[in-house]
């Protein structure tokens, strides 16, 4: 073997038995030793466990402290001039123990609770995993630091995070707080049932000398179906907790409920209706919750189901700080169960090897495979390599990678992939998004000072600007094309787009054998976005401002689509013309600009008239599959440069319905006005005159030799 290739494979191996370690390794929830947070050593000769590492929490109780100061129980019990027997030593380890439970919830679940093993049956002290060790970490930071609890949790499959997050709620309710009510929700009764059935199946195995009661379990509250208190012997109330048990589908029933707790399971999968959404039902909870009150706790978990919806929403907003919920994302290779261990050392050198080898490997064999170059990725997200051996094995049994990513997600934008039609493959979007996206150098509003465009500097200003004109030394070099939406926050975004056309690599050469840019490097080839747009305003007004950012780029082509006739509601079948603003547009603009791009007029009644051309760009059926398939190819072979972020979020959710049309997947504040007008741009700068240096000629909008443009020509 090479001996650098030697070197690079010894690497891959020590940094495997880290992460291996760090999995694994040598954590004891009963010690506290290798435990998550931060814990200090603490020696008491006379415990059951003389070696202890304790959180802060613990050594601050007034009796650990005060063993601690004694050196030993039988000091602390000298001190307070207390008769020493054997009795009375274990008394005091009872009440420490106690005393850690009621502050480490690691510890007690190791002693007091226990759980059903999958593979025996058998009920068992709960111990850990590494994703479980993670998520009570994110709990326990919330809870000691005195916040309330609030975590949108997004999940690979099958590692427990479920059964964590009940048995925290249960742990606050056995160990902290007595009237504390919780509810679980879930998609359907019977799944909620199952969940609580973890808490039930605990209780029944609860120790006796907790609360000097013995078989502990459910009973119903006050003759109720839905609610639950906990009893023991002779049907005893040992705690004043109610636990209710719900579901999306009949969620009407937990309205009003005095909730300090709420576990809400799977709720990307929460089918959404008319009547009924994720949203109203989590308001209506968490609207009933002590605000700020530290132990009041909120987790939405789930596994991903599509770019959209409530939960995918809420994530994100958590993931950018923009919500109370914090967010927590376990991919595939934090899971125990996710891994393939190797034969023999030799057998790990040569996987270790193979991927080294391949890691710029961009060739996928076959359609049950990925190409050495992500697996390498999976290695550079922290996947052990026994995580990777597992993957690979896994995916021969899924046709597409949309389909694995949903199952064992490595970050929290794969897993979001929708499975469905998208017109791009999720991957590459998420591709051309790292390789195109930037900060705009300039945020701005913009107006016509006395028809010169006056730039207003405004962090928040709706216009982005990630390159400025170049100053006349091309004409032709710019387009505009406007999607204009609404004026109120619930309609569409209206959206003026800004495409610069002076690299662009021509999609027909049967057309336009002559017009190549001048292409330097890969980024730079092709249609180029450098300004954007995006609001709601009144169509008027928003028809000036187009005309201001028209004017600003050296007088561009400003391309209206005339109307949005291809867009579908959500809730309905039909076809549905959302308002044809261009008439209005015209009267405002006609006397202010006349670079416009013109289409050829096919209404008999308008050729009889005279009409022989109209305005704008007119969006139909079978223009839309047009401005699809230009994209389409501009866009996968990297042609297409957009550094707008929002541009590939609404990519990301655009499909081909089942009817063949094309739209956003449904969902709140899902849209596609960015996309339309990149669309647009894409077909519509297949038919201008090419970017011309400005002494040649003074040519602003089309081709003689090709007469007028319009869709029926394309």
């Amino acid at each position: 073997m090479d001996m650098t290739l030697k070197i690079a494979v010894d690497g891959l191996l020590t940094e495997n038995r880290r992460r291996k370690g760090q999995i694994f390794g040598c954590h004891n929830q009963i010690s506290g030793e290798g435990m998550e947070g931060k814990r200090k050593k603490v020696e008491i000769p006379d415990h059951s466990l003389p070696v202890q590492h304790l959180t802060d929490e613990v050594t601050d109780t007034a009796l650990y402290r005060a063993v601690m100061e004694a050196g030993s129980i039988e000091g602390y019990a000298k001190k307070k001039g207390t008769e020493l027997n054997e009795q009375l030593i274990n008394d005091f380890r009872m009440a420490l123990h106690l005393v850690r439970c009621r502050h480490d919830p690691a510890y007690a679940f190791a002693t007091v609770f226990k759980i059903k093993d999958k593979i025996s049956g058998k009920m068992m002290p709960f111990l850990l995993n590494y994703s479980q060790r993670i998520l009570l970490s994110t709990f326990e930071e919330m809870r000691t630091e005195g916040k309330p609890i609030r975590l949108v949790l997004l999940k690979a499959r099958q590692w427990g995070g479920s059964t964590l997050t009940q048995l925290y709620m249960a742990w606050i309710q056995l160990f902290l707080k007595d009237g504390w009510n919780s509810l679980i929700v879930a998609q359907t009764k019977d799944t909620a049932r199952r969940i609580k059935g973890m808490y039930s199946k605990m209780l029944s195995h609860f120790p006796e000398y907790v609360f000097n009661a013995g078989n502990l379990k459910f009973s119903p509250s006050e003759h109720s179906a839905a609610d639950f208190v906990i009893t023991g012997d002779g049907g005893r109330q040992v705690r004043r907790n109610v636990i209710t048990v719900s579901s999306f589908e009949n969620y009407e029933s937990v309205r009003g409920s005095d909730v300090a707790m709420a576990h809400f399971s799977e709720v990307a999968f929460w089918t959404t209706t008319l009547q009924k959404s994720a949203d109203a039902l989590i308001r209506a909870v968490t609207g009933g919750m002590a605000e700020g009150v530290p132990l009041t706790l909120e987790v939405m978990e789930s596994t991903a189901n599509g770019k959209s919806g409530y939960f995918h929403d809420e994530y994100q907003e958590a993931k950018r700080g923009q919500s109370a919920r914090r967010a927590l994302f376990i991919p595939f290779f934090y899971v125990e169960n996710d891994m393939i261990p190797f034969d023999s050392e030799d057998d790990e050198r040569r996987f270790a090897t193979r991927l080294y080898n391949n890691r710029s490997n961009d060739v996928t064999v076959a359609k049950t495979q990925e190409n050495g170059r992500f697996l390498w990725s999976l290695w550079a997200k922290g996947a052990t390599l026994e995580h990777i051996n597992w993957y690979e094995n896994r995916r021969k049994s899924f046709h597409s990678h949309a389909l694995m990513a949903s199952e064992a997600p490595s970050d929290d934008v794969e897993c979001f992939t929708f499975s469905g039609k998208l017109m791009i493959d999720a991957s590459l979007t998420a591709e051309m998004e790292a390789r195109f996206v930037r900060m705009p150098i300039w945020r701005s509003d913009i107006s016509l000072i006395v028809n010169s465009p006056r730039l207003e500097p405004s962090e928040d200003g709706a216009l982005k600007i990630w390159e400025r004109p170049d100053a006349g030394k091309y004409i032709n070099r710019y387009i505009v094309v406007v999607d204009v939406g609404g004026s109120s926050e619930q309609s569409d975004y209206s959206v003026i787009t800004v495409v610069d056309l002076l690299n662009h690599v021509d999609h027909q050469p049967s057309v336009f054998d002559n017009w190549r840019g001048s292409v330097q490097e890969d980024d730079e080839q092709g249609l180029k976005v450098v300004a954007r747009w995006r609001g709601h305003l009144r169509y008027d007004r928003m028809a000036k401002k187009a005309v201001a950012i028209a004017t600003y780029y050296d007088e561009a082509l400003l391309v209206f689509e005339s109307n949005t006739f291809d867009r579908r509601r959500s809730d309905a079948g039909l076809y549905t013309d959302e308002g044809d603003h261009i008439h209005g547009i015209l009267n405002v603009i006609r006397e202010s600009y006349d670079n416009l791009y013109m289409r050829r007029s096919t209404q008999p009644d308008s050729i009889r008239q005279g009409v022989m051309q109209k305005v704008g760009f007119q969006t139909n059926r079978s223009t839309k599959q047009q401005m699809v398939d230009a994209f389409t190819v501009a866009f996968m072979d990297g042609h297409f440069n957009d550094p707008d972020e929002e541009f590939y979020k609404e990519l990301a959710i655009y499909e081909r319905r089942p009817d063949g049309s094309y739209g956003n997947i449904p969902g709140p504040n899902n849209h596609d006005d960015i996309v339309m007008t990149d669309m647009i741009a894409c077909l519509v700068s297949n038919t201008v005159i090419p970017p011309t240096p400005a002494y040649t000629n003074n040519y602003r909008s089309y081709s003689p030799r090709r007469g007028t443009c319009n869709e029926s020509a394309f």
